[in-house]
């Protein structure tokens, strides 16, 4: 019997096409973007973990199309009734929830 171990890099991808009627949560480690329905006037959101010099802390950012906010782990932020919560963050990337 061998046990074949997977690396983490092997992990499942985000689903991405779920968060089209604005309600998921996604677990990102790189950035990504996806479409969302018409009515939040978006083409398409990014997701991205990012440094925030001004705050010396990793932070989630989350844009689309002139609009963009930028959310340290816990909080809340909307675009264009889109709203979006930052569960965590890790050294390997972090858990967004949109609940629409």
């Amino acid at each position: 019997m061998s046990l074949i171990a997977t690396p983490a890099s092997a992990a499942a991808k985000p689903n991405l096409r779920a968060c089209y009627d604005g309600k998921c949560t996604i677990t990102i480690t790189k950035p990504v973007s996806f479409r969302v329905a018409g009515r939040y006037h978006l083409s398409r959101v990014r997701v991205a973990k990012v440094h925030s010099g001004f705050f010396n802390s990793p932070m989630v950012r989350v844009w689309g199309p002139g609009v963009s906010v930028t959310l340290g782990e816990g909080a809340r932020g909307s675009l264009n009734g889109l709203s979006v919560r930052v569960l965590s963050i890790t050294s390997r990337g972090a858990k967004v929830r949109f609940s629409g």
